[in-house]
């Protein structure tokens, strides 16, 4: 009986790691379109839902929008960005309203959900890019185990199959693995108001934001 009893405990602590923070999570009958098939046929995957995340790369604070530009990287079952020295590429989201920059910044993990707008053209570095974007309507700040430097980029170009031009496909991407203080994680969605909360110390500790676009603090 009591083997049974640590059985259960075991099994419902694992469900509950694996499950989707809530500001991320779609009905079950919402299908989602993956990266590489956004970047192959941006056209026609127009207002198509996703749900992608990876590593900050940038973040640009504009009049009525934040546009965050992330490294992408496959999610694990709870949603979270499995980071490693290789990355399909990247794409751009803008969250309407103010994100604040030392909050959302280079280096942390994140998972966007959102709706397919299309691509812009952009550079990284002296590099031209055409990056796949998105429109947020929600996300989650995950709490850093280990910090990633964005470093650099080795990317070859090829012409799309779907004939919308030159596409930068798989690259290799060097990154850095630093221990973090940090310790906490934070949620947001497209309305409300911003709370957030530190459980780590010192100045690793993540600073409060304000704007449109608002969340609390979880730990995952």
């Amino acid at each position: 009986m009591f083997a049974r009893l640590v059985l259960i405990s075991i099994t419902l602590v694992m469900t509950g790691c694996a499950n989707v923070p809530e500001s991320i999570q779609v009905a079950e009958n919402v299908p989602l379109s993956n990266y590489q098939q956004v970047s192959a046929d941006p056209a026609g995957n127009q207002e198509k839902t996703v749900r992608w995340g990876g590593v900050i790369a940038k973040v640009e604070n504009l009049p009525e929008a934040t546009m965050v530009e992330v490294v992408h990287y496959p999610l694990r079952s709870s949603g979270r960005p499995l980071v490693s020295d290789q990355s399909m590429g990247r794409f751009r989201v803008y969250v309407d309203g103010f994100l604040d920059p030392m909050v959302i910044e280079q280096g942390r993990s994140i998972t966007f959900l959102g709706s397919v707008v299309g691509t812009e053209p952009g550079t990284i570095g002296e590099h031209e890019y055409v990056f796949p974007t998105v429109k947020s309507q929600g996300y989650h700040l995950w709490k850093n185990i280990e910090r990633v430097e964005v470093s650099t980029i080795h990317f070859w170009p090829y012409h799309s199959y779907w004939g919308w031009g030159l596409h930068h496909g798989p690259f290799h991407q060097r990154v850095i693995i630093r221990g973090s203080h940090r310790q906490s994680g934070a949620s947001g969605t497209s309305s409300g108001s911003s709370s957030r909360s530190s459980t780590g110390s010192g100045a690793g500790a993540p600073r409060s934001s304000s704007g449109n676009d608002g969340g609390s603090l979880k730990e995952y």
